[in-house]
């Protein structure tokens, strides 16, 4: 049985969605050790990731997969503290991260703030993109559980908070995107997920997804400076521009298969 919102005692849980995550685990659930509460939840990993959080000292639940923001308010309903921290099984919580969230906890900073934003340096290719878009990177992951709610979404979901919202300086390292396979194996799920919520949206017309990646591809490697990150500059407004071509000829395809069965769906 879940604990209610009111039922919460002070102190910290961190919480961390987990997958097929046992090889990603160790490093994300050791830098969460300030935590009075590690909560790691499975969707139904095939691999040992039960095992392994288990056996770093955190509470398991198990849930098979329900889409990301089912999830995610699975969670929070099963979090035992007043604060909670949500980090993902390929993130790192520095130290300095680290340190500004237990002041925040204990009452030392923070003021009347409801959440709190932190800066997120991501790794691409085994290299850290401190250039382009990715190098200004801020997600809402601290905050008071009983302010908290999860906007919907069947990829890209995310948080918002009733109440004042305040940012971190600490970096939360994440160690996305490691192969090139990787990249677009997590292309390929996450424009399927995408393609659902758009489907209902704007007619995808022809040459869509061939004339919106090249503005994606511009804007990344030349106008945010991807291009002064070499070749790994040029793979990540590559690949990004893929996502936005593949994603529209996912909702092409859906909207052309309403539109043959006679639903609202319409492509030109």
């Amino acid at each position: 049985m879940s604990e209610s919102r009111g039922e919460q005692s002070a102190g910290l849980t961190a919480v961390v969605l987990a997958q097929n995550s046992a090889g990603l685990l160790p490093r994300c659930l050791r830098s969460l050790s300030f935590a009075d509460e590690v909560l790691v939840v499975d969707g139904g990993s095939r691999d040992d990731t039960v095992e392994v959080a288990a056996g770093l000292g955190a509470r398991v639940l198990v849930n098979p997969w329900p889409g990301f923001a089912a999830q995610r308010r699975f969670a929070l309903e099963h979090a035992r503290h007043a604060w909670m921290l949500v980090c993902d099984s390929d993130e790192e919580v520095s130290g300095a991260l680290a340190a500004e969230i237990r002041a925040v906890v204990s009452g030392e900073r923070g003021g009347s703030a409801a959440g709190f934003v932190v800066r997120r340096r991501n790794q691409f290719l085994g290299g850290w993109m401190d250039v382009g878009p990715w190098a200004d990177d801020r997600k809402l992951r601290l905050f008071r559980r009983a302010a908290v709610r999860v906007t919907d979404a069947s990829v890209h979901e995310g948080y918002a908070v009733d109440g004042d919202v305040a940012e971190l300086a600490g970096a939360l390292n994440h160690y996305a995107h490691p192969t090139i396979g990787e990249s677009i194996a997590r292309l390929n799920r996450y424009t399927t997920l995408e393609a659902r919520d758009r489907a209902g949206r704007r007619p995808i017309r022809a040459l869509d997804p061939l004339v919106s990646p090249a503005g994606v591809f511009f804007k990344y490697y030349v106008a945010k400076g991807c291009w002064r990150a070499g070749v790994r500059g040029y793979l990540l407004a590559a690949i990004t521009a893929m996502y936005k071509s593949v994603l529209y000829v996912k909702v092409r395809s859906l909207q052309r298969d309403a539109a043959g069965a006679g639903g609202t769906g319409r492509a030109r």
